[in-house]
């Protein structure tokens, strides 16, 4: 579905614990439904909407197919600070118990009666389906994960590959407790720095093998139980940080999930193999690019009709 007039609003949605969050609104005049997209970590929603002026990017295709979308900074990155550099703090627990329902509540309220799906690369991705299997009240309509994947060693199925993302993340909280944060700007990997709470916590879990809060409560042992449509999708020159043999060890335990590796040759490993056998891109993306690159607008497009085809469906 394209929508010709697309409008665009910027607002300020206050969280539980009173962190405050920028938050766009890219919206057609006649949603079908509204999305919360969010961003990977070490960056900000920028980069969910790169593209040639005019086309925009994964947010404004979203919206062009009839979604209104929601699309915020998260907590200590973009325009949501105070930023880690400045003496912010948080954790990923805080990205789950307060970002997410906030601005879950956000939607809700800004269009009310539509269903609401999310659409998270990579950080929003796996925080968003965290709030959902911790709290199985909160029902969207469908959950998106482009490239999400926490790493533990039952994920990687490559010994070599694991001891490889084990040195990185032990040299990276070395850094991290040195500098007060993790100085995502000052090595030149990303635009947003992290607070030090939040890099030991994934710290933590890649020492545990395990998915979990700080409290010890496993995201990931709650999979098997989860009630909502989930597309997990990986692209196919991610190497490392959402190889697509991690993904879909990743969400493997949810029932009737649908993974798929996007590239040159698309391959379903879970799902519906007529939705998406036809689907053929220019490139095998990595693990930004699969948000960022233009060349992926037929994926997002699938996508967006994807999350209509779920949140059209009486419930």
């Amino acid at each position: 579905m394209a929508s010709a007039a697309i409008a665009r609003s910027s607002h300020d949605v206050r969280c539980g614990d009173g962190w405050r969050l920028a938050v766009e609104v890219v919206s057609p005049a006649r949603p079908l439904a509204v999305v919360i997209a969010g961003h990977a970590m070490m960056v900000d929603r920028r980069t969910l909407d790169v593209g040639p002026p005019g086309e925009g990017g994964l947010v404004s295709e979203l919206s062009r197919r009839g979604l209104a979308v929601v699309w915020p900074d998260l907590r200590g990155h973009g325009r949501s600070g105070p930023l880690a550099a400045e003496g912010g703090r948080w954790s990923y627990d805080e990205l789950v118990e307060h970002d997410v329902p906030a601005l879950a509540a956000f939607a809700g309220e800004r269009f009310p009666g539509l269903p609401l799906a999310a659409v998270g690369h990579s950080l929003f991705g796996h925080a968003a389906l965290g709030h959902a299997l911790l709290h199985p009240g909160w029902r969207p309509a469908a959950l998106v994960l482009l490239a999400a994947n926490v790493w533990m060693r039952r994920c990687e199925p490559r010994l070599l590959r694991w001891l490889a993302k084990r040195a990185l993340v032990e040299a990276g909280g070395v850094i991290a407790e040195a500098v007060g944060y993790f100085p995502t700007r000052r090595l030149r990997i990303g635009s947003a720095d992290e607070a030090l709470p939040y890099y030991e916590q994934l710290r933590d879990c890649v020492r545990a093998n395990d998915w979990r809060t700080r409290d010890g409560r496993s995201y990931l042992a709650q999979l098997p139980s989860l009630g909502v449509p989930l597309l997990a999708i990986a692209g196919a020159g991610d190497r490392l940080l959402g190889d697509p043999r991690c993904t879909a060890r990743f969400v493997g335990a949810a029932p009737g999930h649908e993974h798929v590796t996007v590239g040159r040759r698309t391959t379903v490993e879970a799902g519906t193999v007529g939705r998406w056998q036809d689907l053929a891109l220019p490139l095998d993306p990595d693990h930004m690019q699969l948000a960022i690159d233009p060349r992926c607008r037929p994926l997002w497009a699938r996508i967006a009709d994807w999350v209509i085809d779920r949140a059209t469906q009486p419930r």
